[in-house]
């Protein structure tokens, strides 16, 4: 029929970031996470801890000294906190680990449809919310 609308759902293929390396934490904005630096060791050593900012290596590798203790509880997280936390004692480093503070992507509901046979496709993805910053995702139609 003439001005009908005509509604396609499509699955879209995305491509999937490769899986996350062994020294990756993942949080969630307002979690409490709990970074551990050693599973077994001595207890009678003062274990440190510092943070490498996001970006902060392309900014001359600013890094801030955090708390003493084999356990460090990140309480609250947001997506500033995401970085490289590494641990030392007496100045050796023991254990780094990259913490990414970030929503978990949402499987994309991708429609397309168009008005007749003689207009262009559009296609819409609507979000429920907002992503995390730095999200990319491509469609493959």
């Amino acid at each position: 029929t003439r001005g009908a609308w005509s509604l396609v759902s499509i699955a879209s293929p995305l491509l999937v970031p490769p899986g996350l390396s062994r020294d990756t934490v993942l949080g969630r904005p307002g979690a409490n996470v709990t970074l551990t630096c050693q599973d077994k060791g001595p207890v009678n050593v003062t274990v440190s801890w510092q943070v490498e900012e996001r970006g902060a290596a392309a900014v001359g590798g600013r890094s801030r000294r955090l708390a003493e203790g084999n356990a460090l509880l990140l309480r609250r997280l947001r997506y500033e906190d995401s970085g490289r936390y590494s641990c030392y004692v007496g100045g050796r480093l023991l254990r780094s680990l990259r913490l990414l503070v970030e929503e978990p992507p949402e499987t994309p509901r991708v429609s397309c449809y168009r008005r007749s046979h003689d207009k262009d496709v559009l296609c819409e993805w609507p979000l429920r919310a907002k992503p995390s910053p730095g999200t990319r995702a491509m469609l493959w139609v």
